[in-house]
């Protein structure tokens, strides 16, 4: 696995592998893969796609992905949902269910690559709340535990929990316990890029589908 790219502040994650296999899982991040040699397979709850060249996976929707002796470019994406879609709407390709699936993909490096530009030149979290924006940005520069975490939010944002938990679930589709497992993480992975260590699979496998 190499790491293109892992920058937490804009919400993109690049990787590239020559070969890499999941259980179940979902995450709350759009996924991008391009097979750049070679075919994968995507599972979803109910469908098995073969001899893929491109996927895209809209954020929480549980899938696995099977890519033996295949080189893939992966791109993961979070805070940017309606940016992404809107980019590859333009250019006639829509998510059926949660995804789309495409035993092609040209054209699809250019496409993707204008979304990256747009992400690190964009704004976070402009289709959210205003409390949810601070939520995030708190969660991005502090490690904190859930309840001490909870205590700190209502604060910030003058919400009640069950507001708080409400407003966030709706915003992000996750509950915000799991989002704070999610961005653990994300942090353990940053602190550990430089280390020979399959830190993919820790996002994806660890703590298992209940949690991303």
């Amino acid at each position: 696995m190499t790491v293109v790219d892992f920058n937490i502040e804009k919400g993109l994650y690049i990787f590239k592998f020559d070969s890499f296999e999941t259980e179940f899982h979902s995450h709350p991040t759009i996924e991008i893969i391009i097979a750049e040699k070679g075919t994968f397979t995507l599972c979803t709850g109910n469908r098995t796609y073969d001899q893929l060249k491109f996927a895209i996976i809209n954020a929480n929707q549980k899938h696995k992905l099977l890519a033996t002796n295949c080189e893939l470019k992966l791109l993961m994406i979070e805070h940017h949902k309606s940016l992404v879609l809107d980019v590859f709407e333009q250019n006639d390709i829509f998510l059926n269910d949660g995804f789309y699936c495409n035993a092609f993909n040209d054209d699809v490096n250019f496409i993707v690559d204008k979304i990256v530009q747009k992400v690190l030149n964009g704004e976070l979290f402009l289709n959210y709340d205003n409390r949810i924006g601070l939520i995030i940005s708190y969660l991005n520069k502090n490690d904190v535990e859930y309840h001490q975490m909870l205590s700190t939010l209502k604060t910030v944002t003058n919400l009640s929990e069950s507001r708080l938990s409400h407003l966030f679930k709706s915003n992000l589709g996750i509950s915000l316990k799991r989002y704070l497992i999610w961005n653990k993480l994300k942090f353990t992975i940053k602190q550990h890029l430089h280390k020979q260590e399959d830190l993919f699979s820790c996002l994806i496998n660890n703590n298992g589908s209940e949690v991303i």
